[in-house]
């Protein structure tokens, strides 16, 4: 099961075709993000749209509307982030429309519950594909001690086994083992491996904190 949020505008285009792209499914649930009191008849429109689409394709889809307080930015952030909170089974959320009084609280919201998401998708008014974007985590903490072996794997600029990357830090291997897993639980590196051997790279989340670092 799979619970779909995207902010919705006047234009169902950006809603459906990132929903379409990655799939639904019967008992799938669509959640519609748009502004209280929002009184252009556009949007209930474009809700209809989307509402008559999705019927067509799968007739068991849930769809509701949900509406944010879009006059107090931190109210709206809190609600979006409600909203991404509560949802059922996996959580796809989309970022390509809507009023911008609630695509950026919902964006914001979105960023700090990555770990909760399964996808985050974009639909682009330059050319009208759907992307599927790594999101950075807002909320992501490492310790400084850790600093060091986040910026020799950036300084590396794409993959680093973890044997080159002791060697490059000086450290213990039990030391760069353990950096390793923490700045992987904070989402700051992805990890895998490959054969026997460990890899690391740095995310975009770790790159902003190495750049809030200064």
């Amino acid at each position: 099961m799979h619970t779909y949020l995207s902010a919705i505008g006047f234009n169902s285009t950006s809603v459906t075709r990132p929903l379409l792209s990655h799939g639904v499914d019967t008992g799938d649930t669509v959640v519609l993000i748009r502004p209280n009191q929002e009184p252009d008849s556009r949007a209930k429109e474009a809700i209809g749209d989307v509402e008559r689409l999705l019927q067509e394709i799968e007739p068991d889809l849930n769809l509701t509307t949900e509406q944010i307080t879009h006059g107090d930015f931190q109210t709206a952030v809190l609600e979006c982030s409600d909203l991404i909170r509560a949802a059922d089974g996996e959580r796809i959320v989309s970022l390509g429309g809507g009023a911008r009084d609630v695509l950026l609280p919902f964006t914001i919201a979105a960023m700090t519950h990555v770990r909760l998401l399964s996808a985050a998708l974009f639909f682009s008014d330059l050319d009208g594909t759907v992307q599927e974007w790594n999101l950075p985590r807002l909320t992501a903490q490492i310790q400084q001690t850790t600093m060091s072996t986040l910026q020799t794997i950036a300084n590396a600029e794409g993959e680093i086994s973890i044997p080159d990357l002791t060697a490059e830090t000086g450290n213990s291997k039990s030391t760069v083992t353990r950096h390793v897993t923490a700045l992987a639980d904070a989402g700051a590196i992805e990890t895998w491996t490959d054969g026997k051997t460990k890899f690391a790279q740095v995310t975009l989340t770790g790159q902003l904190l190495l750049r809030d670092d200064g």
